[in-house]
């Protein structure tokens, strides 16, 4: 059966999923992109289920985000995505989040299916779907370089890994990645500054008692690297954000 090219599904903004000014976390952003991703990959064939009966699941290579304003606690919003055509073992995937008002984001991805044994599974070695791929990106977006984060300002966040920040992988959560990111910045810096876009790396996985130290560093006007380490030496994720 053929599978419908994008997918969309709304939510009503609850207020766990708002920050301390009841607009949407990032992290939230990230969770309904997530879910809804999620269920169109269902819908091709290539859900959670088929994949681990093949030893493999999703992993969340890079994400960009950009914001044109952040949705409130009790607002409905619409998410839509669709995946690109996929090029040896890269799954692009764009997403548009509206509110009432219309666009209120925009988003680009890069996934890949992952098998157990931890190596990238190319697309020529896994059944794809019938699918009418858009080549239309929700963005345009290619400056996916991240300028290295300077360790000598000391730590912005840090958190030794527990058992709740992980997700069905036994790792921690992509989404969880969000919040460290924006934890590097104070409460008075959030309220000052219009987040403008957001966008994340995930480079190594992160497990039970590591030491995750995250770095910051202002690389222009407005423009913030962040960098986290585990353990002291491993880089796992590296973000950039953007605020006007």
């Amino acid at each position: 059966m053929k599978a419908s090219s994008s997918l969309q599904r709304e939510f009503i903004l609850r207020n766990y999923e708002t920050d301390f000014m009841q607009r949407m976390k990032p992290s939230s952003v990230l969770g309904f992109f997530q879910e809804t991703a999620g269920d169109h990959s269902e819908e091709m064939g290539l859900g959670y289920k088929s994949l681990a009966e093949k030893g493999c699941f999703w992993v969340l290579s890079k994400i960009y985000v950009e914001v044109v304003r952040r949705p409130v606690y009790g607002e409905k919003i619409k998410v839509v995505t669709w995946p690109h055509e996929p090029n040896k073992a890269i799954y692009e995937r764009s997403f548009l989040l509206e509110d009432g008002a219309g666009a209120a984001m925009r988003a680009y991805s890069r996934w890949c299916i992952l098998q157990t044994s931890g190596r990238i599974l190319p697309c020529s070695r896994i059944e794809q779907p019938e699918i009418d791929f858009r080549e239309e990106k929700s963005v345009v977006f290619d400056d996916w370089a991240i300028p290295e984060v300077s360790r000598s300002g000391g730590t912005a966040f840090s958190l030794r890994i527990a058992n709740s920040e992980y997700d069905l992988n036994r790792h921690v959560n992509n989404i969880r990645y969000a919040d460290y990111v924006f934890n590097c910045f104070s409460v008075k810096e959030l309220e000052e500054k219009k987040l403008k876009s957001f966008q994340l790396h995930y480079i190594k996985q992160t497990h039970e008692n590591d030491l995750l130290e995250m770095y910051r560093e202002e690389v222009a006007p407005g423009v913030f690297a962040i960098e986290g380490v585990k353990n002291g030496d491993e880089t796992v994720v590296a973000a950039r954000v953007c605020f006007e």
